[in-house]
């Protein structure tokens, strides 16, 4: 099986890019040290500014995605920043030049 990449965009409330950072940062170390099939998770913040953030996650396969999605840790980070996104796009990618 390839390895996937899930990029995912998400348009914040406006003052809360620091907040959901430091969120999104500990949820990433979260899934890197309990998820076997979560590769790397970065975060990324476009330098023109605004209120938009990418995460660009890779993953062993897709049925590492779906565990990752299905996780107690996953639930509570998206409990913990519903407040703070507007809107998520979710893309899964395959990763060819692995």
């Amino acid at each position: 099986m390839s390895k996937v990449a899930l990029v995912v965009e998400l348009k914040l409330t406006p003052g809360r890019l620091d907040e959901f950072v430091a969120r999104a940062s500990r949820h990433g170390a979260t899934c890197l040290a309990e998820e076997a099939g979560c590769l790397r998770f970065d975060i990324l913040v476009p330098q023109e500014g605004g209120d938009h953030v990418f995460l660009y996650e890779v993953y062993a396969d897709n049925g590492a995605v779906d565990t990752h999605l299905s996780t107690a840790h996953m639930a509570q980070y998206l409990e913990d920043t519903k407040d703070m996104i507007t809107e998520r796009k979710r893309n899964l990618c395959d990763l060819v030049n692995e």
